[in-house]
């Protein structure tokens, strides 16, 4: 007798057609509350988000949060983002892209699906992958790491209003890393050419945020 798959739908997400279209696969959707990401299927934690809520959530300085608090809840992280569209949403194209790069090179897996049945098939198949798998860099991000590193950095920082990749390069030629970036605070950006006060407030307002969302 074949055993029933399973995926746990956070309450949040009843709404969104995800249980109904498990369901007509033959899926058992169990919905509870989940205190990180939107569903449990087999042994991965997936976080979902729409085009336009990735958008958001990136502009909102929420984004980063997020992904750290499901890389630290899950051997098997997973962010699905769902839309045909990829660069529908206020986010300029290298923004976007920089962002799942960034994800992927966090070791987090990145899923595209095309609409809410697509979601619900990729769920239904993470739920049967039972084994228990050893953790490994996703394909997105195996890519020579001089490159595909910097470009999600670049990614991270010109997701920020105002910053365009210029700038985001000039930062990181500056002050090396992304972390020493967002250590270095106002002043020391308005010593990098090409930051004046406009963009500085706006790395300032952003990352301000991102901490009070902690």
């Amino acid at each position: 007798m074949a055993v029933q798959l399973l995926v746990v739908v956070d309450v949040y997400e009843r709404e969104s057609g995800i249980v109904e279209a498990l369901t007509s696969r033959g899926v058992e959707a169990e919905v509870r509350h989940l205190s990180v990401g939107d569903y449990v299927a087999g042994r991965a934690v997936i976080e979902r988000k729409t085009v336009l809520d990735l958008n958001a959530a990136v502009l909102r300085g929420r984004f980063w949060y997020q992904i750290g608090r499901l890389r630290r809840a899950s051997q098997r992280p997973c962010l699905l983002v769902e839309g045909r569209e990829l660069d529908d949403g206020p986010l300029r194209p290298a923004s976007i892209r920089g962002a799942l790069l960034a994800v992927a090179e966090l070791g987090v897996e990145v899923i595209r699906s095309s609409d809410t049945a697509d979601s619900a098939h990729w769920l239904a198949i993470l739920a049967g992958r039972r084994r228990r798998m050893r953790r490994r860099r996703p394909r997105y991000a195996q890519r020579p790491a001089s490159t595909s590193t910097v470009e999600a950095a670049e990614g991270m920082l010109a997701a920020v209003p105002g910053i365009s990749t210029d700038s985001a390069g000039a930062l990181l030629e500056h002050f090396g890393t992304v972390r020493n970036v967002v250590n270095a605070g106002y002043e020391s950006w308005l010593s990098v050419p090409g930051i004046g006060p406009v963009r500085a407030g706006a790395l300032d307002r952003t990352l301000s945020h991102a901490r009070d969302t902690t």
